[in-house]
């Protein structure tokens, strides 16, 4: 246990940061292992992608029972799970690497006649068996807003124009009356949020530009979408938020755009049981570069905005994020990485940068929703949830649409290894604790605070004061409402046979103004006032 005064937390709700977008909680599918098929359908002999280094022999096929099926075929374990306990708002699809060579015609039209392709991203075949009206109408049955990203890679601007004809088009033409020939429908799919290509400045991509090429083709491209559905919101492709890349593509784009995507991951290395300590820091301390990134990136576009005079905001959209080992989920086993409670903690800091930006960040994409580096791992006849779906459980559940409000940490401070290796050189030695808080007002004037701890000390508890500076309401005299998720082993794991080995514990207690936040533990705090 730290000594008194080693740490506190000051919450500040007259001090609004903005509001904390539904967008936050969003999801990613791409072609990629067992996301699609095994994961939204179940897998089997005609759509598994084989691939050269995973081979799959039909034989090795586990029937899904049909009660785990809708009516349309996708897997309803999944499903809800997405819908019902997540709420996943939007689903970024179909990729990801995977995009910059799809060509979405051989995704539409009856099944039986559909192209079997070389998928090149991530080498195998594609069955074409889940394309845009599969899409579609899987976000229906799960409430989720489609995001649709364009091949910038392979694909032709009269590719996207004809997508979008086929999504949104309610006129008398061709892409439009297919649509219905394939649905039976007339209404249109009415994807508004649509990405303009993935990572194109990365040297692993089908159609790799520089920026300055980038930038002026993206402009032509934005200028003709908005001319066939003035309606859409476009993001543009960046890379991480605070390279070179990014300032030109804004430069050249700010006054085309909705909004900026960029892309990390944290987590990587080695799982070496030797150098647990070691790795423990590299994971838990990682997601401080997305808030770097984050803040870089905001004045960024402020200074193309200003550049450009454009009055409009522009977001950030942070399409692919997430906790990635690449030494244990890599190509050969589909990206399929099992994590553990250190992972969690991660996920749980990178949910507060999430919170704490909220003024700019309006779409988080965790790459990927099943199976792949994911929350669900699925069997052909269950899933389970792994360490890291329980912080997006709390925040979706507990932050989604609430007021972000500005909080004051002292905490000790974290001297040892990080991962990128600059958090410390540049942003500064990492805080131990990590803190974001929301306020949620009711129509009758009732507020309510909710505030999410990681303590990111492996070893060590704090006995933490914690002051909320809200005049008018009472917090003192009542009760906590503690979520927590904790286990003694950094290293524990969900699985098959221990699904519920990390999982949340909740409870009541009486609120006395501080909080005992266990080592290596997240803990999410709900304080209702009974005063306006």
């Amino acid at each position: 246990m730290s000594p008194p005064g080693a740490a506190s937390i000051d919450v500040f709700p007259s001090a609004p940061i903005g509001r904390v977008s539904p967008y936050v909680f969003s999801g990613f599918l791409e072609h990629l292992g067992r996301c699609i098929y095994g994961g939204i359908l179940p897998a089997g002999p005609t759509n598994f992608p084989h691939t050269p280094r995973r081979p799959c022999p039909p034989d090795q096929f586990t029937p899904t029972p049909p009660a785990l099926l809708t009516p349309e075929g996708f897997r309803r374990d999944v499903l809800e799970v997405l819908r019902d306990e997540l709420a996943v708002p939007m689903v970024r699809w179909p990729g990801g690497n995977y995009v910059s060579s799809y060509n979405w015609k051989d995704g539409v039209g009856p099944k039986e006649a559909r192209k079997r392709r070389p998928e090149l991203a991530w080498g195998g075949e594609e069955s074409n068996q889940f394309g845009t009206d599969e899409f579609i109408a899987w976000c229906r049955l799960a409430k989720i807003e489609p995001y649709i990203i364009v091949n910038m890679g392979t694909g032709t601007l009269e590719d996207a124009l004809n997508w979008i004809e086929y999504c949104n088009g309610t006129g008398d033409t061709y892409w439009a009356n297919l649509r219905r020939e394939h649905t039976g429908r007339d209404e249109p799919h009415n994807v508004k949020y649509w990405g303009l290509g993935n990572e194109v400045w990365g040297e692993w991509q089908i159609g790799q530009e520089t920026a300055e090429a980038y930038a002026a083709k993206a402009r032509q491209w934005a200028h003709a979408i908005k001319l066939l559905d003035p309606t859409v919101k476009l993001i543009g492709c960046g890379e991480t938020g605070l390279s070179h890349w990014d300032g030109l593509v804004l430069e050249g784009l700010v006054d085309k755009v909705d909004g900026h995507s960029i892309h990390l991951y944290t987590g990587f290395g080695a799982r070496d049981r030797s150098q647990v300590e070691k790795e423990f820091g590299r994971t838990v301390y990682g997601p401080d570069a997305a808030e770097y990134s984050i803040e870089i990136c905001k004045a960024l576009i402020n200074k193309a905005r200003f550049s450009k005079k454009v009055a409009k905001p522009i977001t950030i959209a942070f399409d692919e994020y997430g906790v990635w080992d690449e030494t244990v989920g890599t190509p050969q086993n589909g990206l399929e990485q099992f994590y553990t409670l250190a992972d969690a903690l991660a996920m749980a800091s990178w949910l507060n940068v999430f919170v704490r930006q909220a003024d700019i960040v309006e779409i988080a994409c965790i790459a990927q929703s099943v199976n792949v580096i994911s929350p669900l791992i699925t069997s052909p006849t269950g899933l389970f949830r792994q360490t890291i779906y329980w912080p997006l459980y709390l925040f979706s559940r507990y932050m989604r649409g609430g007021t972000a409000v500005q909080v004051s940490v002292a905490s000790p401070k974290y001297a040892g290894e990080t991962l990128p290796a600059w958090i410390s050189d540049i942003k500064g030695h990492p805080s131990v604790l990590d803190a974001s808080a929301t306020v949620h007002t009711t129509e009758g004037g009732a507020h309510s605070i909710r505030i999410a701890v990681v303590n990111r000390s492996e070893t060590e508890s704090f006995q933490v004061p914690l002051r909320i500076a809200f005049q008018g309401a009472n917090f003192e005299d009542g009760e906590v409402e503690v979520h927590e998720l904790w286990h003694a082993d950094v290293n524990a794991q969900n699985g098959w046979g221990k699904e519920n080995e990390v999982a949340i514990e909740s409870s009541r207690a009486r609120w006395g103004g501080e909080w005992t936040f266990k080592a290596h533990s997240f803990t999410l705090l709900v304080l209702d006032s009974k005063t306006a």
